[in-house]
């Protein structure tokens, strides 16, 4: 858990690190029970796929909000972790450092060396089929209002929202969030757009709005993709668009803004096209210029060529 004690209606974050020694186990099933002092218990799946509650995908950690609050009163945790002979454990820890592919200097492309590739044998062991119980305590919750509570939870935030030009089309993925932060599914969405990064950081309303109303929102943590066309953006070699997304539930809650997200436009060098073959009229009247040139300097042109004989032997 984030904390011990909880006053409503701020959420809680329900977390389960899971490693063999000093390393993390990935693909394990981490199922969460959440037992109030009245009422039934609430089971959550814990996620380790860098989204919702979850800040960083594949690092053995395994989160998910909890927002189901019965009433006032303390709430005993346990987390059961299952594996199967797909769960993997990590051979050692990945660097979340961000890998640049490339940069822009003096409105020339300059490639960075690519990001060197680790096999999966290198960094991965099967550990086969196994089961554990851990119990994680307990907190306290205050000011759960009696007789229900209201929807004051919006979506979560999206944090892994990538962009990138495919073609004369501009591809967008995220994972989705929830009704209730990373539980459920989202209402609709507000994504926004614009060649300036801090514009859009400081004024998400005013940045130019891309047309989603054909996008519906899948339930959460599932991956949505997106499409469109560009319009007047301007295309030119180095061009980069910035994107940022809201997601709305049925209460009209909004999320915070996505992390921004960019698309950077490399248009590849046009071919040039051999040149045409003279026709008869030009290779005459070179003809022409060139006999009145020898005719009016050919002195001039008898010693040039006997220095040019001279200098190439």
């Amino acid at each position: 858990m984030n904390k011990d004690t909880n006053n409503f209606p701020n959420p809680m974050v329900i977390y389960a690190e899971v490693t063999q020694g000093f390393l993390p186990v990935l693909g394990a099933t981490v199922m969460a029970t959440v037992e109030p002092q009245t009422g039934s218990a609430v089971e959550l799946k814990l996620l380790d796929d860098g989204s919702g509650a979850d800040i960083i995908k594949n690092d053995g950690i395994y989160s998910k909000y909890f927002t189901s609050f019965k009433g006032n009163g303390r709430y005993n945790l346990k987390v059961r972790v299952q594996g199967k002979d797909k769960t993997v454990r990590l051979g050692r820890r990945q660097s979340q450092a961000l890998y640049v592919p490339g940069y822009i200097e003096n409105g020339e492309i300059k490639m960075n060396a690519a990001r060197p590739e680790v096999s999966d044998d290198e960094i991965q062991a099967k550990l086969g089929s196994f089961n554990r119980v851990a119990s994680g305590g307990s907190f306290v919750v205050e000011n759960v209002p009696s007789g229900g509570t209201t929807d004051v939870f919006p979506p979560c935030k999206i944090i892994d929202l990538e962009a990138q030009y495919e073609e004369d089309k501009i591809h967008l993925s995220w994972t989705a969030p929830g009704n209730d932060f990373d539980v459920g599914q989202a209402d609709r969405y507000i994504m926004k757009m614009s060649e300036s990064l801090l514009d859009l950081r400081n004024t998400f309303e005013n940045a130019t709005s891309v047309n989603t109303s054909s996008l519906v929102p899948n339930p959460a943590g599932t991956k949505e993709s997106f499409q469109f066309k560009s319009e007047n953006v301007t295309r030119e070699n180095g061009t980069i668009i910035y994107f940022a997304i809201r997601a709305i539930d049925n209460a009209s809650l909004t999320s915070e803004m996505s992390n921004i997200a960019q698309a950077a436009l490399f248009l590849p060098p046009k071919e040039s096209s051999p040149d045409s073959a003279p026709n008869d009229d030009v290779i005459n009247k070179g003809i022409s210029v060139l006999t009145i040139v020898l005719i009016v300097a050919g002195s001039i042109i008898a010693v040039s060529i006997a220095v040019s004989i001279t200098v190439c032997i």
